[in-house]
């Protein structure tokens, strides 16, 4: 009889009951002097297995009808595996037991499934070298590669992306998954933990996620309904680009303070593309940054571009632009040392040059000479002037916001402004119309009168 009861109690202590475990438990769980699991009560099988030395895995005990056997497969081992990812994939292995197959093999063929990491990096090889894709703007892909790698692979000299990180890294680490495992649910973590830094880069992921998944989906690798297809009303709501502009007075104190701080010989060239930009209809950096002096009329007012969003053209400029070109014009003719540079010098006919041009910089393959001939990044310089000006803080390319809607304010017709703009539809030049509050104060006031008469 005492025996009898001893092997009860041995074969009480054996029977764990089953624990809805999360990572923090199981790596709580201590080294025994004796091999021993722990159940999970979320997947039935699912056990954790902890070794003489500690060492945590993820076992799945599952009984096979086809070949009438019980079988015990290890699944991962832990922390590379959360228990999240565990039970994923112990309900695949369980599904495929249900048609009779075997859960090594099931395992494997598991194995060989890539994972978005793999896709990402195939997508890299073929869609984002610029030495063969030429067609594509050398910026968007040097964009969408830094986007990549801040958010999906994990590579940051910023502090606070790498924050992001620290704080969130079963959501946001989705490269480790394979693809059949990630779900809508893991995609909206993926996108919250992003938002905790920026919500413009968390919708942005979003949509490039789901253009990997769509390249999985055309190659092969991935059958199924996208994840990553979610309407945009669910994701961040996002500042309407349109709507995003500096007011009169605004406008011209950032006038002045580009005006202010330009006598400083370092932030010269700098400040005159700023100012530019805005006084030549607001165009975009790449339109008006890379000017060179050939593609100046000042006797017919016009600037000849010579690649924009809607090909070669030329513009006609306001008498503001020109005295602003007269300026920069007569910095040159007086060898201005930042604004000029001789005909010996590749920035010879740039009226923005670069002054770092030819100078030792260091990039992802090492130190390079700066290539670039005319000026191209002002972000710091554009803080400066905002602060200087005492502004709300806004894109720099907040500045064709502000012209459109300054001459909806003077009364400028839209016709005008669409060819100012360089649109092709009059219905997006008209979105600058209703931005600006006076404007329709004033159009109400016409229907006003016509009513009193």
């Amino acid at each position: 009889m005492p025996q009898i009861k001893m092997s009860k109690e041995k074969e009480t202590k054996e029977i764990t009951p089953r624990v809805k475990h999360t990572n923090a438990m199981i790596k709580k769980l201590p080294k025994k002097n004796h091999r021993y699991f722990e159940r999970d009560s979320e997947s039935i099988g699912l056990r954790i297995h902890v070794e003489l030395n500690g060492a945590k895995s993820f076992h799945l005990q599952r009984y096979v009808p086809k070949y009438k056997y019980s079988k015990r497969s290890k699944i991962g081992d832990f922390p590379d595996m959360s228990i999240t990812e565990a039970r994923k994939l112990a309900a695949k292995v369980k599904a495929a037991n249900v048609q009779g197959k075997d859960p090594l093999l099931t395992k494997a063929a598991l194995k060989k499934e890539k994972k978005l990491g793999d896709v990402v990096e195939e997508f890299k090889k073929k869609k984002l070298d610029i030495r063969t894709n030429k067609s594509r703007d050398k910026k968007n892909i040097d964009d969408e590669l830094g986007q990549i790698g801040a958010y999906i692979e994990g590579v940051s000299k910023r502090a606070d992306i790498m924050k992001v990180w620290k704080k969130y890294p079963d959501e946001i680490n989705i490269k480790s998954k394979r693809l059949s495992e990630i779900t809508s649910e893991d995609i909206f973590d993926y996108h919250g933990a992003i938002s905790s830094k920026t919500t413009y880069s968390a919708n942005r992921m979003v949509r490039l996620v789901r253009k990997y998944f769509n390249y999985a989906i055309r190659k092969g690798y991935y059958k199924g309904k996208n994840p990553a297809s979610i309407p945009k009303k669910e994701l961040n709501e996002e500042i309407k680009d349109h709507l995003d502009y500096y007011n009169t007075a605004h406008m011209k104190k950032i006038i002045k303070a580009c005006e202010k701080l330009r006598k400083n010989p370092a932030k010269r060239v700098g400040c005159n593309a700023i100012l530019a930009a805005l006084y030549c209809g607001g165009r975009p950096q790449s339109e008006v940054f890379n000017l060179t002096v050939d593609q100046i009329d000042l006797d017919k007012k016009l600037i000849h571009y010579k690649k924009s969003k809607t090909g070669q053209w030329s513009r006609t400029i306001n008498k503001t632009m020109v005295k602003h070109l007269e300026y920069i014009l007569d910095l040159r003719s007086k060898a201005d040392p930042v604004q000029y540079y001789g005909s010996d010098d590749q920035r010879h006919r740039h009226l923005f040059p670069n002054c770092r041009f030819g100078q030792m910089r260091r990039t992802k393959r090492g130190l390079k000479p700066c290539k670039l001939k005319h000026i191209h990044e002002v972000r710091k310089l554009w803080k400066q002037i905002k602060k200087e000006a005492g502004v709300e803080d806004r894109d720099l390319k907040s500045l064709r916001h502000t012209f459109a809607v300054f001459c909806v304010s003077c009364g400028v017709s839209l016709r005008a402004i669409q060819k100012y703009l360089g649109h092709t539809s009059i219905k997006t030049t008209e979105i600058y119309a209703a931005a600006d509050p006076k404007f329709l104060e004033a159009e109400a006031d016409k229907v006003s009168e016509g009513f009193a008469a």
